[in-house]
C-alpha cells in the first residue's frame, strides 16, 4: 500500500493550546507538507516524509469511515515514521485508506500460461505468502 497525503496546521480558533495542532489528511492538497502512508493497520501507520516530527509528536488524521484520529510518533528512522492510533481503527477504515491507495506496481504480475500445473504453483506461493501474512497480523493482534 502507497498513498499520498499532506500534513496541514489546523486554525486555534477559540482553542487554549499554545502549539498548532497538525492535522494529516489523505489525497494530496493543495498546501501542506507531503506525506506518503506506506502502510496501515488497525492500530497504527507507517509513514514516509521529509516533515521533521519527534518520537512521542501528537497529531490528528482524518480517516475515512473513522472521522478525526489522534496518532502519536512511536519510532522514526530517516524519513520514515511508525505511527500508533490512540485507539484502534475499524477494519472498514483501513479497507477504506487502502481503497485510496496507489495500485501496486508489482512485479509478480500474473502471466497467463498454457500450463495449468505451473499455474497451480504459482497460485500456492501467493496462497502461502497470504497465510504467512494472515498469521503475523493474527500474532499481532493477540500481542505475541
Amino acid at each position: 500500500m502507497s498513498g499520498f497525503a499532506h500534513f496541514e496546521d489546523r486554525p486555534q480558533e477559540g482553542e487554549r493550546r499554545r502549539a498548532l495542532r497538525r492535522v494529516m489528511r489523505l489525497g494530496l492538497g493543495a498546501e501542506g507538507e507531503a506525506v506518503t502512508v506506506r502502510d496501515i493497520s488497525l492500530t497504527g501507520m507507517l509513514l514516509e516524509t521529509s516533515a521533521a516530527m519527534l518520537v512521542g509528536a501528537g497529531f490528528e488524521v482524518e480517516l475515512p469511515h473513522a472521522g478525526t484520529v489522534g496518532a502519536v510518533v512511536v519510532w522514526n528512522c530517516g524519513e520514515f515514521y511508525g505511527c500508533e492510533f490512540e485507539h484502534p481503527i475499524s477494519v472498514a477504515s483501513v479497507s477504506a485508506a487502502r481503497l485510496q491507495s496507489e495500485p501496486p506496481t508489482s512485479q509478480k504480475t500474473p502471466a497467463k500460461t498454457a500450463d495449468p500445473i505451473a499455474e497451480l504453483r504459482a497460485l500456492n506461493a501467493d496462497v502461502e505468502e497470504i497465510s504467512a501474512r494472515l498469521d503475523r497480523a493474527i500474532d499481532r493482534l493477540s500481542g505475541r
